[in-house]
């Protein structure tokens, strides 16, 4: 009998020695990355524009433009566009909605497992989605989003080789240095990278911006490129609807909060300044915001608030991916906390905008997180009377 068994086994051994197991790496591509570009009356920057996405050194790009109902030459160019690159994806929309709502409408048609919002006025340089997904692939931690520096240019004439200092002052500290954070692809599965490679020093030029930490350190949006599934969590229409603008602001922010995320101290794109920007009004200047703090399209504070109502309004969808109630409180927290914060300058620190929130949906939440335990929550908050509830 024992003999028997050595012999099936010894013949099951000599086949699977003559099987020859054939993987075919030909039928696994790169990711996809989706390029979706919003115009309204940048006809004149737009050509440029398309032009630097179709001079990409990754071949497996898809471009999108959303044109917000321009009126100046915008239609007959991005004609010529489809003429020269067919394979552009045009939506031509018959109003203006805003940029927000473009975005969400491009983001919609796009299909790319990553996706970059490039504004009309922008130029990437050639090597920027062959880095970006690099990085991506060669990260150990699966962030929603990387962001590279920018080259300012006013017109056509390059004035620096950075944007903000925020992300400057954060590439020079020693924050965001995680041991084992980058694994490279090409070394660690050089079948499934067969495109140039950065160089070594690449390893040196990323920092982890953690989860939980909602202070702004990212480039504009041009600059970014961003995961779908963290797309997923926060293209919500009507939550950006409350937002007249800043829509890096609330991408940026809202995914890395939960996910985080990594810079990279590439300069990879031109960001353009020509006058009509809608929020930079001439490059950066150390000691001064390049902004008009307050104005119309400062919507830093406003951007966190709708941040805020949306992880409350889906609490229990959030509440059921995260690891623990508590990482999702933490998240809440750090987006009232971060700079400029969310408590008034007179007061008791319950009239928070986090506070209120909790407070006015405490039967939602505490179906979701238990009513000890947002009971809890508030106290921490400042709240120290138990709130009437119907449950």
């Amino acid at each position: 009998m024992i003999q028997e068994r050595e012999s099936i086994m010894n013949s099951i051994k000599d086949n699977l020695d003559n099987v020859k197991f054939d993987v075919n790496l030909n039928r696994f591509n790169l990711p996809l990355v989706s390029i979706v570009i919003i115009n309204y009356n940048y006809g004149c920057f737009l050509r440029e524009a398309v032009n630097s996405v179709f001079s990409q050194s990754y071949p497996n790009i898809e471009c999108i433009i959303v044109d917000n109902a321009s009126d100046d030459d915008s239609a007959d160019i991005i004609t010529d566009l489809s003429r020269q690159y067919p394979s552009v994806i045009v939506i031509q929309r018959a109003d203006n909605a805003g940029m927000n709502i473009a975005a969400i409408e491009g983001f919609e048609t796009s299909s790319g497992e990553y996706v970059v919002f490039l504004d009309a006025d922008d130029v990437l340089l050639s090597a920027f989605i062959e880095t970006h997904i690099f990085v991506h692939m060669s990260l150990r931690i699966p962030v929603g989003v990387t962001s590279a520096d920018m080259v300012q240019a006013v017109g056509t004439r390059m004035v620096l080789g950075t944007y903000l200092s925020t992300t400057s002052e954060f590439m020079r500290s020693e924050k965001g240095k995680k041991f084992g954070l980058f694994r490279r692809i090409d070394e660690n599965a050089p079948e499934v990278w067969p495109l140039h490679s950065p160089d070594a020093a690449i390893e040196s030029q990323i920092r982890f911006v953690d989860p939980l930490d909602a202070n702004w350190v990212w480039a504009p949006m041009s600059a970014n490129c961003f995961r779908r599934d963290g797309l997923d969590l926060f293209m919500d229409k009507r939550r950006l609807c409350d937002l007249r603008a800043a829509l890096d602001c609330y991408l940026l922010t809202g995914i890395s909060v939960l996910t985080g995320s990594v810079l990279i101290d590439r300069a990879l794109a031109i960001y353009r300044i020509h006058g009509h920007n809608i929020f930079t009004r001439h490059p950066s200047l150390n000691g001064f915001v390049n902004y008009e703090r307050g104005g119309a399209y400062d919507e830093t504070k406003r951007c966190r608030e709708v941040l805020i109502d949306h992880l409350i309004a889906n609490a229990k969808f959030f509440l059921s991916k995260v690891h623990y109630p508590e990482y999702y409180m933490h998240a809440l927290e750090a987006l009232n906390n971060a700079w400029p914060n969310h408590y008034p300058t007179t007061g008791a620190r319950r009239e928070s905008y986090l506070a209120k929130k909790v407070v006015a949906e405490f039967d939602t939440l505490a179906e979701a997180i238990g009513i000890e335990e947002q009971c809890a929550w508030l106290r921490r908050l400042g709240f120290e009377k138990r709130p009437v509830t119907n449950r």
